[in-house]
């Protein structure tokens, strides 16, 4: 469990980076009872939960009346209670500009007033964190987020701190003094509660800061303003997540009353008879580590796919090729022959070649009259001439 609780008296200023003191602080004859009690828990993701509550010790005061509220990156604050009747009584918890600044209105959120079955905490500090108060079936559950509460029982709900309940609406107080006894000059910046006057503005701003109880005296009357807790009551304030990597600071304070004329200051019922306030600070919870997580990539593998494409193409191209040779007989006897002797031949071709080409006959060959063929062949045609006419002689005689 990620806790750290603190009730302080007579102290001057706590803030884990801004420490103010304004001089020494004197402690007169501080009165017991109902002490002013709260707690920090800090989520993973920086979320801050803060329980106020009222711890009941050997005193006059049975119960407390809370009025400043803070929670910021630095605070600080005091209370000192006198003796006797009219003397001081003061507390504050706050903010002191320019130094340090209240955490935004509108990213705090809180519970209405519980009453846990006993006053145990467990904090689950896991992502933005869950709170239980009690234990067994009766125990309250607190998240700041919905799903940080899967599955647990007597989820509370958060509302705005401007909510109109038991707690009651909450608005920005600057320049509170809680006096020079026990603050010095410093006046702070608070959350106050059911404050007179109004307020203006988005987020709410007091009209009247003055009217937070910060300094009051012994056997005073209730102060109007703030909200009173009892027993185990508490209220649970929450601040966002965006504080992840920060260390944050918060406060509490306010007056214990009596509910009984049984007091030393002898002060009558629904009396001051202390002041009280409570500081405390943590640093930011560890940042989640990354941690690598190596994952197999899959990495597609092509593959070839085989596409049967029957293509064929048949192309009969018939080749009809004329080639007349002429063959010529040179011979010296009557019966010498010249015989021209043409020849066709016709092929057919199977190819598969795309377009037909057609062939062209060839050209006869004439040997030339004056090459040595074509003297042979002049020859041989005119002894066959010459031999016709023999014998057309011959037939005439």
């Amino acid at each position: 469990m990620n806790v750290m609780s603190r009730a302080l008296v007579g102290v001057r200023s706590l803030g884990a980076w801004n420490l103010v003191s304004a001089g020494l602080v004197s402690l007169f004859a501080a009165q017991a009872g109902a002490q002013v009690t709260q707690f920090e828990f800090r989520a993973d993701d920086g979320t801050t939960y803060q329980v106020v509550r009222m711890e009941q010790i050997p005193g006059p005061s049975e119960h407390i009346r809370v009025t400043t509220v803070a929670g910021a990156l630095g605070l600080g604050g005091c209370n000192i209670s006198q003796a006797n009747s009219g003397e001081l009584a003061q507390a504050i918890a706050g903010v002191l500009p320019p130094g340090q600044t209240l955490h935004p209105y509108n990213a705090v959120v809180r519970t209405a007033k519980l009453t846990p079955g006993n006053a145990t905490l467990d904090f689950d500090f896991d992502f933005g964190g869950r709170l239980t108060l009690g234990t067994g079936g009766t125990a309250l559950n607190v998240c700041k987020n919905a799903f940080d509460c899967t599955a647990a029982v007597n989820v509370q709900p958060l509302v705005s701190l401007n909510t109109a309940d038991a707690v009651g609406p909450a608005c920005i107080a600057n320049g509170v003094s809680a006096g020079f006894t026990c603050d010095g000059p410093n006046s702070r910046n608070v959350f106050g509660f059911n404050v007179a006057g109004g307020t203006t503005g988005d987020p709410p701003v007091c009209n009247v800061p003055a009217n937070v109880t910060a300094n009051t005296n012994i056997c005073a009357p209730e102060p109007a303003d703030g909200f009173s807790l009892m027993g185990v009551e508490v209220v649970v304030f929450v601040y966002n997540s965006s504080l992840a990597g920060q260390g944050f600071a918060l406060g509490a304070a306010g007056f214990g009353i009596d509910e009984n004329d049984d007091n030393p200051p002898g002060c009558d019922p629904a009396e001051v008879v202390s002041a009280q306030a409570a500081l405390i600070s943590q640093p930011a919870p560890p940042l989640p580590t990354d941690t690598p997580t190596l994952t197999p990539t899959n990495t597609p593998t092509e593959t070839a796919t085989n596409t049967n494409t029957p293509t064929e193409t048949f192309t009969n191209t018939p080749t009809l090729t004329n080639t007349p040779t002429l063959t010529p007989s040179n011979t010296t006897t009557p019966s010498s022959t010249a015989t021209d002797t043409p020849t066709r031949t016709a092929t057919a071709t199977q190819t598969n070649t795309q377009p037909p080409t057609p062939t062209r006959p060839p050209i006869p060959v004439v040997p030339s009259p004056t090459s040595p063929a074509g003297l042979v062949m002049i020859t041989g045609l005119g002894i066959g001439l010459l031999w016709a006419l023999r014998r057309l002689a011959r037939a005439g005689a």
